[in-house]
């Protein structure tokens, strides 16, 4: 059965394809619904993916935004192979091919992203070396420290012990002992894998499942936060010969005898005896000892023998000094030319790691490419949503000022009735307290419209919202969550003391945080914790991200009565995920309707979940951190001023903040 892997470049997930077709879009009716972030320039139907005339085809379905393979733009059907891109539109969803099988998948996967030199190379008849006999000659670099390590051999491992081929020695304990190896896979290429380390092996930030083939420019990761080693050579080293079997004890042949014989010979020469008759006497004694132990009742012909044959004997003397001679000068002569093979291996070596640097420039740029398209996607979808959720909220007030000023002016039509019935003072005065409190009520509702019209909230979320993370913690077999921002670029975090802590636990058992518009969850740590504020700050480990910046440290940026805006997780990860691994933020708009030295109350729609989220003012800066609101009253939330968790903060902390 044809078989074909895909790999979305935006959310990481595969996507497997068996059977002859399968159709690409928007459509449910599609083998392949695209549902990733930028999937609203792909069609219904957008294209297909057909198997036949031996591969797989490509071809655009007349779509709106068209498709490309490889930056190009496709006018016809297109041959898929292993590392091409596919593109729904210029700035839609992207697939990488990472299997094109004729059956059932391989055993090895492809590794996604590779260039056609990195492919398999297909076996040609005739004499070749083995698969398995083949040694390669690697030289890493490693990211972090700039020291190289060269390696060559049909296995090379890696890790922190004696026996390794890279001996990492100066590594953190986060690389295990054999760590992983480098050997030569079924195709003959060299692959990386796995040795059952305690933190894993990645390349090229994946996880080594099953053995992965490696190129130029790779970067091999041994443990999340462990060394990264750079692929900066690569090249096939001559096989070691493989040596022979030694002789038994004892064993004594034909040309031992000779040999032995003429450098005793030589010997006799070198004190300026003749050299002949100390070759036909250790020839004599060698042949004599064998027939003693053989035939001793022929001893005498034996010697007679080699009397009469001594002349003849000498002449293969002189023959076999000129073989030695020439054996000497052939052994010389393979001596140099092995010498020569690993000059030229080192300078394939050399060249190798010359033309490794631009080919990894190459490769960051394009992955700082990708990752640039891919943020842009992500901030065009994060201000639609953002757009949306304040055009919702925008709606629902003006609903409720609409709703007010009809009452108002029911009142107002009561209030003139009752006068022209003329009833008691009493009810006349109940009824203008009535009106003035509906009045007040109405001018207030309209004050917040005009304002909340006037803040750009939409750049706010824009801008803000990807240092806004998804907390989980652990306590025991429970699970809560909250929300938390990141103010420094390496992860510290600030966030309330109750999403990480409770009466019973000081600290909860495990911390994950998954930031916004992501799947992937990283471990963080409790840093400092004020019970007596609800204030905490942690430390997300690994982090490299954005971060907030505009924050009133001082205290002196909230006044009550001015536009405000809450960014955080309500509901919790359950309403933040939906039907998708990425968390997504919410944003709710309101005033601050009170603001005083230990409490900053925001108007506005909040819920559980929402704890520790950042409260914005209408210039975009950080005022507080939302701590609780009310059952009873949805739109009544109570936040910390974020001057009060600078007393819990570390002092290196405060200082590189820039915070007296």
């Amino acid at each position: 059965m044809p078989y074909l892997k895909l790999i979305d470049l935006a959310t990481r997930q595969a996507v497997e394809v068996r059977g002859d077709v399968a159709r690409l879009g928007r459509s449910p009716e599609c083998e392949v619904v695209l549902e990733s972030a930028g999937a609203g320039v792909v069609s219904a139907v957008h294209a297909e993916l057909r198997h036949g005339g031996g591969g797989w085809r490509l071809a655009d379905l007349a779509s709106r935004n068209g498709t490309f393979l490889n930056g190009r733009r496709l006018t016809g059907p297109a041959v898929l192979r292993p590392g091409d891109l596919i593109s729904l539109g210029e700035t839609g969803p992207r697939l990488s091919v990472a299997a094109v099988t004729e059956g059932l998948p391989p055993t090895i996967p492809e590794h996604a992203g590779l260039s056609e030199a990195a492919l398999p190379v297909p076996r040609l008849p005739g004499r070749r070396t083995p698969v398995e006999a083949r040694a390669y000659a690697v030289t890493l670099l490693e990211a972090a420290t700039g020291r190289r390590y060269e390696a060559r051999g049909v296995r090379i491992r890696l890790g922190r012990g004696h026996e390794c081929e890279v001996h990492l020695g100066g590594a953190s304990k986060v690389v295990s002992r054999v760590h992983a190896e480098l050997t030569v896979g079924s195709s003959g290429a060299l692959v990386v894998r796995d040795l059952g380390s305690t933190n894993g092996t990645f390349v090229n930030d994946e996880p080594v499942a099953e053995p992965i083939p490696i190129r130029l420019g790779d970067r091999i990761a041994l443990g999340r936060g462990g060394p990264v080693l750079l692929v900066e050579g690569l090249g096939t080293s001559p096989a070691m010969p493989v040596a022979r079997a030694p002789a038994r004890p004892g064993q004594r042949t034909l040309k031992g005898l000779i040999s032995q014989a003429i450098a005793q010979a030589r010997e006799e020469r070198r004190r300026g005896k003749r050299g002949s008759t100390g070759f036909l006497r250790a020839v004599a004694a060698e042949v004599g000892r064998d027939s003693r132990r053989k035939l001793r009742w022929l001893s005498g012909v034996a010697m007679v023998l080699v009397v009469l044959l001594g002349g003849a004997v000498y002449g293969v003397y002189w023959l076999l000094s000129s073989q030695v001679r020439q054996t000497e000068a052939a052994r010389r002569t393979a001596e140099d030319s092995a010498r020569a093979e690993t000059q030229r291996l080192r300078q394939e070596l050399a060249a190798a790691r010359a033309a490794a640097a631009p080919a990894t420039q190459v490769e960051s740029l394009r992955t700082q490419l990708r990752a640039a398209e891919t943020r842009t996607a992500e901030l065009r979808a994060a201000l639609d949503r953002a757009q949306a959720a304040l055009s919702t909220q925008l709606a629902a007030g003006e609903a409720r000022r609409v709703a007010a000023q009809a009452d108002l002016q029911r009142m107002r039509d009561e209030l003139a009735a009752a006068e022209r019935r003329a009833p008691s003072q009493e009810t006349i005065d109940s009824l203008k307290r009535a009106v003035t409190a509906a009045e007040r009520q109405t001018q207030n509702l309209d004050a917040k419209m005009r304002a909340i019209r006037a803040s750009d909230f939409a750049t706010i979320a824009q801008q803000d919202q990807g240092a806004v993370g998804l907390i989980t913690a652990s306590f025991g077999r429970d699970y809560y969550n909250g929300t938390g921002f990141v103010i420094t670029a390496d992860g510290y975090m600030l966030t309330n003391w109750h999403v990480v802590a409770d009466s019973l636990h000081s600290r909860a058992d495990t911390i994950w945080v998954t930031m916004a518009d992501q799947s992937q969850a990283r471990y963080a740590d409790v840093v400092a914790t004020s019970q007596e504020r609800d204030l905490a700050v942690i430390k997300v480990r690994s982090y490299q991200g954005p971060y907030l910046t505009a924050i009133d440290w001082g205290g002196t940026r909230a006044r009550q009565g001015e536009p405000a805006a809450l960014i955080g997780y309500p509901a919790g990860s359950g309403f933040a995920r939906l039907r998708s691994s990425v968390v997504r933020t919410s944003m709710s708009a309101g005033i601050i309707s009170r603001a005083t030295e230990d409490v900053i109350q925001f108007d506005g729609m909040t819920i559980g979940g929402s704890s520790g989220s950042p409260l914005f003012n209408a210039d975009g800066e950080v005022i507080a951190v939302h701590r609780a609101g009310l059952p009873q009253a949805p739109g009544f939330a109570l936040s910390v001023p974020i001057k009060h968790i600078v007393a819990i903060m570390p002092v290196p902390l405060r200082q590189r903040l820039g915070i007296p």
